[in-house]
């Protein structure tokens, strides 16, 4: 069996709780061939956990392509796991011949994204070839089950909740390596610059901070997973027609309602950050003519926590059957991780690229531009949002 050699660029929460232990877990298919992240103590810690050695440590993507071009190190592919939008790196990683697993959002901007796209025509590649996004409920199997069901259902209503507690409460199994400060201001100011100028042709430069922080860090940082999921399941969202956000502290909670882009049946979203709430929990609900198809995902960081597909139905004999499924052995990240390799052996699996991102980004779009008007605030013209 051929070993995928990855490279785990960004080595922040998702990184130390997932990529990492699972590339370990699976190290007859998989090597760690190399480490990045802005923080040198970072990746000194990382590497004498996972064994990497000096050499295949990098401070940037560009010293890992560098690496790679003078022959001093052997990638197929690279886990892309930094903070904020991923697709200025993944289209650096694509031109260098490395596939990539990009985690989400892929990006806060169109215009990002048709970057990418004109680089696949300019060269004649396939992006679908070369890049998927890290939506790891499109690879759970309690989701692939729920697409198959409703496939025959004649569909009323979606209905997402998730109930979002504090990010450390989601995390504390996982035993984090302490924060370190040896990355610059000046370093960090720049990438800080960088970000607000794509966020500003998303959303426009005038938008009030909370606003642009619902944007990143709730809409495109969070929901967006259900936006990807309901694309996979059902076609994707259509307009929002409804929006609001409402809260003591940022970022509060989000209701969002509209109708599916196949047709119009009704779906609602209600997202809510509770310090205090006891566990993170997303249900997604799909009513239609003869019952309910109902997904229960748990912690998203927590390895082989299964998410339980619930099903309610007409039953000739007993009436209601109500039966839940989960599969125990089955983790949604493995399967990522598993297409990843498959993309480097030249195969096509399932799974979001960069079509599927643009379409998830102008429904974020559509639900920020909704939020905004909820507030009061008119976006400018010449933002991406307000087209």
């Amino acid at each position: 069996m051929s070993v995928t050699r990855v490279a785990v660029i960004g080595l922040g929460a998702i990184s130390q709780s997932v990529h990492l232990p699972l590339l370990r877990r699976n190290a007859e298919s998989f090597e760690i061939a190399a480490l990045v992240d802005l923080s040198a103590e970072r990746t000194a810690d990382m590497a004498a956990r996972y064994g990497v050695a000096d050499d295949r440590r990098f401070s940037s993507v560009d010293a890992l392509i560098a690496a790679k071009d003078e022959g001093a190190l052997v990638i197929d592919a690279a886990i892309l796991a930094t903070t904020g939008s991923h697709a200025g790196d993944t289209l650096r990683l694509v031109r260098a011949d490395i596939r990539v697993l990009a985690e989400k959002p892929l990006a806060y901007s169109l215009a990002e994204l048709d970057a990418l796209a004109a680089h696949a025509a300019e060269t004649g590649i396939d992006l679908r070839d070369w890049v998927r996004v890290g939506y790891m409920k499109e690879y759970d199997l309690a989701s692939l089950r729920a697409k198959e069901l409703l496939a025959d259902v004649d569909l009323r209503a979606v209905s997402v909740q998730v109930m979002h507690p504090l990010d450390g409460s989601q995390l504390a199994y996982a035993r984090l390596a302490a924060p370190t400060g040896d990355v610059s201001r000046d370093t960090l100011a720049s990438l800080i610059d960088a970000t607000s100028a794509i966020v500003d042709s998303a959303v426009g430069s005038d938008l009030p901070v909370d606003l642009r922080a619902l944007y990143t860090n709730v809409v495109l940082g969070s929901i967006v997973h259900d936006v990807g999921l309901l694309r996979m399941l059902v076609g994707g969202l259509g307009d929002v027609d409804f929006a609001q956000h409402w809260g003591r502290k940022m970022p509060g909670s989000v209701h969002l309602r509209g109708a599916l882009a196949r047709d119009e049946t009704p779906w609602t979203l209600d997202w809510h950050y509770i310090d205090a709430y006891p566990d993170y929990q997303e249900t997604v609900t799909f009513h239609h003519e003869t019952g309910s198809i109902e997904l229960v995902f748990g912690v998203p960081y927590v390895t082989n926590l299964p998410t339980i597909l619930r099903v309610t139905e007409n039953h000739p004999e007993l009436g209601i059957r109500v039966s839940e499924s989960r599969w125990m052995q089955q983790e949604a990240f493995e399967n990522e991780l598993f297409a990843l390799a498959a993309l480097v052996r030249g195969e096509r699996p399932d799974g979001a690229s960069v079509e599927e991102s643009i379409a998830d980004v102008r429904v974020g779009q559509r639900m920020i531009r909704a939020l905004a008007l909820s507030k009061g605030f008119a976006l400018d013209p010449s933002a991406e949002a307000a087209q």
